[in-house]
């Protein structure tokens, strides 16, 4: 239920086709849409239902796995439950069936890719086999087969994601919580609704399960009393080894990084190897992402900045002046620390605002800044690369969700890297290998 256009669904169908389902995709979104995961999946043994949803074939289904951006209330979920279908999700599945690893899951609002990435990047260094995948366009149980026995598993993983675990006992061995912020509002009534749709990550643990929470009150002490396993409470704030040679900067990439060593250390990595990794980690496409140069213009790629918390950290950590290219759709945050940062900027030589609900908001606070809309991704760029002076930065980093106009977060940062090279760009010896 839901293929999507990114790669889990096209993971989940493969999968159950390759095991002998007799398989049924079924996507609100029409066959245009879909084209690359159709062009991807192809037509054998499997019928597809595209641009609705058929009662029927909820109502006949042993097994239906949801998308994650699928509403745990659908009314065809609960004509599948009244029926006897067992209801599963990607990672759901995976948990049940994969048993030749450990699993470390990695949760939070801000900075999961990068922790998850990052560890992984130390379990190797020390020596340890591991496999990342989860929710960064990379299926878990597409690579099921290909994980060896005796590896590590680190799965990024999102509220929604987890929320098909509440109930289940389903868990993983090692667990991070990075954080927990206003998001996700348009999808959870409020911060504890979200809060417990993460909850099952550490809650379903057992005593000789561990889990990473940061030190702090708040949200962090929230999640380590429903903790089922040990509970490791680290300074988000103290430096990780080899931090001082890092190639990242920023308070925000030095926290990930800290848990990142922490979980390391609870499997089994030693000091030497997690220094070795943190000097080596280059950060991960995206994110703050320095994607190359423009007449002596700097681009960066932070599309995967989805709340104004997000842009603000882009902010602190990317050197100005700044032209921003922000905006988007909504999911009811607060933009007035944003606004108010962006109305205090010395640097800020302007804000390009994409269309989109959030836009809307966000515009009224920005009184005194030099505003410019563009229709689209193209419009941004020359906007923004107009603005700018050499030295300077154009920065994508929207602190709003890319619906309506993006296919989703990364395709809006494919289409602003895509518009920098019709227009010249010169990339980093990085991006370019990407």
């Amino acid at each position: 239920m839901g293929l999507g256009v990114q790669r889990g669904g096209l993971g989940v169908a493969r999968f159950m086709r390759e095991h002998g389902a007799d398989l049924v995709v079924t996507d609100l979104r029409s066959e245009v849409e879909l084209a690359p995961s159709l062009a991807a999946l192809g037509p054998q043994s499997v019928r597809y239902v595209l641009g609705r949803h058929d009662a029927d074939d909820f109502e006949r289904a042993d097994i239906v796995v949801r998308n994650p951006a699928v509403p745990a209330g659908s009314p065809y979920l609960k004509a599948a439950r009244d029926a006897g279908a067992f209801i599963e999700m990607e990672f759901t599945l995976f948990l049940r069936w994969c048993r030749q690893a450990r699993v470390i899951g990695v949760t939070g609002t801000r900075g999961k890719t990068t922790t998850a990435t990052a560890l992984h990047a130390m379990l190797a260094a020390g020596g340890e086999r591991s496999v990342l995948a989860g929710n960064m366009r990379v299926s878990a149980l597409a690579q099921l087969h290909e994980i060896p026995p005796g590896s590590t598993v680190v799965l990024e993983l999102s509220s929604a994601q987890l929320e098909g675990l509440a109930g289940t006992g389903l868990r993983t061995r090692g667990a991070i919580v990075t954080n927990l912020m206003a998001d996700h509002l348009d999808r959870y009534d409020d911060m504890q609704a979200y809060a417990k749709a993460k909850a099952p990550l550490v809650a379903n643990q057992r005593a000789d399960d561990w889990a990473v929470i940061p030190a702090g009150r708040g949200w962090p002490d929230w999640f380590a009393a429903r903790a089922g396993g040990r509970v490791v409470r680290p300074d988000a704030e103290q430096e990780p080894p080899g931090w001082a040679d890092a190639l990242l900067a920023g308070r925000h990439n030095r926290a990930n990084l800290a848990l990142a060593a922490a979980a390391a250390r609870q499997a089994g990595v030693d000091e030497i190897a997690i220094a070795r990794a943190v000097r080596g980690f280059g950060g991960v496409a995206a994110r703050q992402d320095l994607v190359g140069f423009i007449d002596g213009v700097r681009a960066y790629n932070d599309t995967t900045a989805t709340t104004p918390e997000a842009a603000l950290a882009a902010l602190a950590a990317i050197p100005g002046p700044w032209v921003l290219i922000a905006g988007g759709s909504d999911k009811r945050l607060d933009f007035a620390p944003l606004a108010e940062r962006l109305r205090a900027a010395d640097g800020l030589r302007g804000v390009v605002l994409l269309p989109g609900r959030g836009t809307d908001r966000l515009r009224p606070q920005l009184t005194g800044c030099r505003i410019s809309d563009a229709d689209d991704m193209a419009e941004a760029v020359d906007r923004a690369l107009a603005l700018a002076r050499p030295g300077d930065a154009v920065l994508l980093s929207p602190a709003c969700a890319s619906f309506g106009l993006f296919s989703n977060e990364f395709d809006r940062g494919d289409q602003f890297v895509a518009r920098l090279r019709d227009r010249g760009l010169q990339p980093t010896s990085e991006s370019a290998s990407r």
